[in-house]
């Protein structure tokens, strides 16, 4: 532990630190952020990778998907209701030019006496015809899913605005641990030397915890809450269509917000091990943090529904709790205090 003489010559350094040296080291990080940014966006425009093509393509998959089991579904109860009721169409009028009628019965019962083709030629025959509703359900379904499941776009620039957005959250993604390492350093430019240590140690936690609230976001949040809204949208009797730069919008912006959200148990430690809050703090102000929080998932999710609202705070108080915990361990296993 360092010595009282070291703590007062280290609070001495930090007080001779001007605000116009915070303000240039955070200029300085944030070219830096910037800069790996950059590349990040440029490697993804990479033509032969594809990256933001490919990424675009697994963004649209759950919204294709969802759409895809709604109107199966949607298909299977009408072709059910068919079938049980053994219900039929309405006649149809089918036109078939009487000569082909004609060398069509003259192959299957060539001993009938019928008219020559050519003295017919240019006349036809109506015959009304009835079909089965569930096979027609069927051969509908199988012409138009292809239209039910794909997203609609609006306007000429709509798409490759959306692309050029894609792009962007990707190369964010994709240079996440260096712009995660410029924060954690700013952070560290403003601590005294002992606490500077816990920056290196809350680094890979830090993005592992950022990583970790995008997977859960894109591989559990984003289908639940489709599919409620879809199941929404068959109560109120509305047939669902998918605008691609809304749900794109809705599909980048949410992972980033449950990114960031996930930091939680980490902030809350790292302010317990620099002495700006004790666990105490944290366990008498929960149901305040439960009312921020709560907020904060209203305020933060892109959507109005209170599906996608619900699945942030949820984790967010969990992982307050995990704030909690950890701290009351004092976190031996995972970041060992420096001796």
């Amino acid at each position: 532990m360092p010595s009282d003489r070291d703590l007062f010559t280290e609070e001495q350094t930090m007080v001779t630190m001007s605000f116009g040296e915070h303000l240039e080291e955070l200029r300085v990080r944030l070219i830096l952020a910037l800069a790996g940014l950059f590349v990040g966006v440029l490697i993804v425009f990479i033509p032969p990778l594809d990256i933001g093509k490919r990424v675009m393509e697994q963004m649209e998959a759950p919204a294709k998907v969802a759409l895809t089991k709604f109107y199966k579904s949607e298909y299977a109860k009408k072709r059910a209701v068919a079938e049980a009721a053994k219900m039929v169409s309405e006649p149809m009028q089918a036109e078939v030019p009487a000569e082909s009628f004609i060398e069509a019965l003259r192959k299957l019962a060539p001993e009938v006496k019928l008219p020559e083709a050519d003295a017919v030629k240019g006349q036809n025959l109506i015959f009304p015809i009835r079909y089965k509703l569930a096979e027609m359900i069927d051969a509908s379904e199988q012409s138009v899913l292809q239209f039910d499941n794909s997203l609609i776009s609006l306007g000429p620039l709509e798409t490759i605005t959306i692309y050029f957005m894609v792009c962007l959250v990707s190369g964010l993604v994709m240079a996440s641990p260096w712009v995660f390492y410029q924060i954690w350093a700013f952070i560290a430019a403003g601590l005294y030397r002992h606490e500077r240590h816990y920056v290196m140690r809350f680094l890979p936690v830090s993005l592992g915890l950022f990583m970790g609230g995008v997977a859960l976001c894109f591989w559990f949040v984003l289908p639940l809450t489709l599919a409620f809204l879809l199941d929404f949208n068959v109560w109120l009797g509305v047939a669902p269509t998918l605008r691609l730069s809304e749900w794109m919008s809705f599909a980048t912006m949410l992972p980033l917000v449950f990114g960031i959200a996930f930091q939680t148990p980490l902030v809350m430690l790292f302010l317990q091990r620099i002495g700006i809050f004790t666990v105490d703090d944290y366990r008498s102000k929960r149901k305040f943090a439960i009312l921020i929080i709560t907020i904060a998932a209203a305020v933060l999710t892109p959507g109005q529904d209170p599906i996608s609202m619900s699945l942030l705070a949820a984790p967010m108080i969990l992982l307050y709790e995990l704030g909690i915990i950890l701290i009351a361990r004092g976190s031996k296993t995972a970041l060992p205090a420096r001796a």
